[in-house]
């Protein structure tokens, strides 16, 4: 029972992440089409489940941490290869 709470808390916590990060990407650049955004923002639902699962105790502030930097930095990363140098 706990590897699903952290599971929940650790998906509901990538999405302050990644809004954070196309906040920043739409200071810097304008935001790119709507499928694009959604496509470079899945993987970071999968490495949070990935790492949530794999917490052995209930860890709601560790997990929601993970979550945002997991959704802040992929998502970010993701929009910056997407540049034409």
């Amino acid at each position: 029972m706990d590897r699903i709470i952290n599971l929940s808390i650790g998906l509901i916590a990538v999405v302050p992440g990644i809004i954070m990060a196309l906040g920043l990407w739409h200071m810097l650049k304008g935001l790119p089409e709507l499928y694009l955004m959604i496509n470079r923002t899945l993987g970071s639902f999968v490495i949070i489940s990935f790492i949530a699962f794999m917490q052995p105790k209930k860890d709601i502030k560790r997990v929601s941490q993970w979550g945002i930097a997991i959704g802040f930095l992929w998502t970010l990363t993701a929009l910056i290869m997407e540049l034409e140098l």
